[in-house]
């Protein structure tokens, strides 16, 4: 392939502080196409089965794709992957901003690390210089500081910069990878795998060009692209962000409401986007390439928190510090929000955990003799924002709330499991899949634990025509929001195109439907690569991500009973409001899920047909 990529990966181990460049491999472009599809091949490769999470043997990979920096609208994603401490299985995040496109402009498709370091260091790259350097200095720092210091140090403001804060370097579970301060990647605990490298920061910065195989091609795909997507998404993201779909959640009776013992949150008016955009939004930003602002800036005008100024909030910001843990005072909510970002955590499991303990709390599995004195009554703000301060420290009773639901159901009892919405370890989102069934099958299925991105399917509510609804599922019948006919084709269908999707570098704000099906993609693919896909091959390669994926958790201990959801979920009906009476009919969605998959009951492998088309092997092992 003549353009799109680098060809160049950067291979770098913290303990002997070696570095050194390679080729990439052609093979490897071709069959798994960049960003997510790398990452998880490198590291099934790479990470034997009984390395532990927070070994040094863990690898940590930064890969971009093809399309990464490059014209293409949404095309400054950066992919972050590594073994995750919450599930112990793969776990790829993808986060905008600024450093994939400036890690491509630096020469480079990915950064491979490994090993561990015996101090604190970061890493830093411009313009394929790679050095790493003593980060003594920052650590015990937060997100912001850092990313300030690391600027003011070099000289340089231009630098992009993903850091962790103190969350990650205390090994926290429930932290992500922070990216130009408000970007996040990587749920499962991968700041905890950055922490445990002693690796706080890489920066990095390029002033190169990417290559285009046909550059007039590419510009007029691009503006095809970009004019469908503004014509889509625009007017909707420039006034609500992510969260318009809060108030929509709430109406039909999918939003998570104190840790879903509800759906629907009678202070709903108080966290919902229009009082959010009257009252403290102050301006619309967008990532380096994207002509759809979606994150805002704003601060508070009065009270407690008088004159703070954050950015980027989101629907899970509202979704998950609001409803689901009870607490409708937007002040405090976003300067929880803020907190979590500064901290390095994840803004869904961080306060899902919260949840989960506020409901043990109000049941007495736990009082205050357990949490050192808080008060853990729904709402409670004193208690939330200590809590994300307690968590991020290691200190108190926060500490164990750092590990995530799942271990503390474990470690307080089998009535506390009853409570504990995870699905492999990972946090369930503060959409309640009673009153949205589709996500609750995209929770079962997803390949690194509860995540609503790995599907992301929007069709329940008009997010597709009929002819789309038809293309991934050959039946308009799922968009009827409590049937279950044809979602598990759609499942896996939406699962593959984003394997491929996360692959390419694009944003699935802007690919979560007909914009990113395999036969939109391949002629921007093909101007900017030289390649020759065809919809069919691409989509192949989507699916042979997807199944990789599978085939390494299954080496990793998943069987296809834990591809459940809680069982809050599943037979507790929903009390009261919108979807009352209603529970999460997963069975039929799920067999008809493993049929698309052509995946065995029994242990949960792909069939020899299916890995004969995929071209893998039962150990995953590329074959001709």
């Amino acid at each position: 392939m003549s353009g799109g990529y680098c060809n160049k990966v950067a291979w770098i181990n913290l303990t002997d502080k070696t570095i050194y460049n390679e080729p990439l491999d052609e093979k490897l472009k071709e069959r798994y196409v960049g960003g997510r599809g790398f990452i998880t091949r490198w590291l099934v490769n790479m990470v034997p089965t009984e390395v532990k999470p927070l070994d040094p043997e863990n690898v940590l990979v930064f890969a971009t794709g093809p399309l990464t920096g490059t014209n293409a609208p949404t095309s400054s994603r950066i992919e972050i992957g590594a073994i995750a401490p919450e599930t112990g299985i793969i776990s790829t995040g993808s986060a905008g901003g600024s450093f994939g496109t400036k890690l491509k402009r630096a020469g480079l498709d990915a950064l491979v690390i490994s090993g561990c370091s015996e101090s604190p260091v970061y890493i830093l790259v411009k313009d394929g210089s790679i050095e790493i350097k003593d980060a003594g200095q920052y650590w015990g720092k937060d997100v912001f500081e850092t990313d300030y210091a690391i600027k003011v140090d070099n000289r340089e403001s231009r630098l992009s910069i993903a850091s962790i804060g103190q969350a990650g370097e205390n090994e926290v579970f429930v932290t992500t990878i922070m990216i130009d301060r408000v970007r996040s990647a990587g749920r499962g605990g991968l700041g905890a795998v950055m922490g445990s490298k002693n690796l706080k920061a890489i920066a990095v910065l390029g002033s190169g060009s990417i290559p285009i195989h046909d550059p007039l091609a590419f510009w007029k795909e691009c503006e095809d692209i970009q004019k469908a997507a503004v014509k889509k998404f625009f007017v909707n993201r420039w006034k609500f962000g992510t969260y318009a779909a809060l108030a929509r959640y709430n109406k039909v009776g999918a939003l998570a409401t104190y840790n879903s013992q509800k759906s629907a949150y009678e202070y709903i008016d108080q966290i919902a986007g229009d009082y959010y955009n009257e009252n403290f939004k102050i301006g619309m930003r967008a990532c380096v390439g994207c002509p759809m602002p979606c994150w805002t800036t704003y601060t508070i005008k009065s009270g407690e928190f008088k004159g703070y100024y954050g950015e980027e909030v989101t629907a899970s910001t509202f979704k998950e510090l609001g409803a689901r843990c009870g607490l409708h005072e937007m002040d405090a909510i976003v300067k929880a929000h803020d907190d979590l970002n500064r901290f390095g955590m994840d803004t869904i499991s961080a306060p899902a955990t919260i949840a989960f303990a506020m409901e043990c709390f109000q049941h007495g599995i736990i009082t205050k003799v357990d949490t050192d004195g808080l008060d853990l009554t729904w709402g409670n703000r004193d208690t939330i924002i200590r809590l994300i301060e307690q968590m991020a420290t290691k200190t108190g009773f926060g500490a164990k709330l750092g590990r995530g639901v799942r271990v503390c159901a474990r470690e307080w009892g089998n009535e506390a499991e009853n409570y504990a919405l995870h699905v492999k370890g990972m946090e369930t989102v503060g959409t309640d899949p009673r009153g949205q069934p589709s996500w609750g099958l995209a929770y079962a299925t997803s390949s690194r634990g509860a995540c609503h991105m790995r599907a992301y399917g929007n069709f329940e509510y008009g997010g597709m025509d009929d002819a789309s609804m038809i293309r991934i599922s050959g039946t308009t019948e799922i968009g009827k929001r409590f049937g279950t006919t044809g979602k598990g084709y759609a499942n896996a269908f939406l699962e593959d195109i984003h394997s491929f999707g996360d692959s390419l570098g694009l944003c699935k704000l802007m690919t979560r439907a007909e914009l990113g099906f395999p036969e939109a993609l391949i002629g921007i693919l093909n101007a900017a690569t030289g390649a020759n896909y065809t919809a069919d091959s691409l989509y192949n390669a989507g699916e042979r991500i997807s199944n990789l994926e599978r085939i390494s958790n299954l080496q990793r201990g998943i069987t296809p009973e834990d591809d459940t959801l809680p069982e809050r979920y599943l037979k507790e009906p929903v009390p009261e409001g919108p979807a009352e009476g209603k529970v999460c009919e997963l069975e039929p969605m799920l067999n008809e899920y493993y049929e698309r998959r052509d995946w065995s009951w029994q242990d949960g492998y792909p069939s020899k047909t299916k890995l004969q088309q995929v071209g893998l092997d039962r150990e995953g092992y590329d074959i001709k």
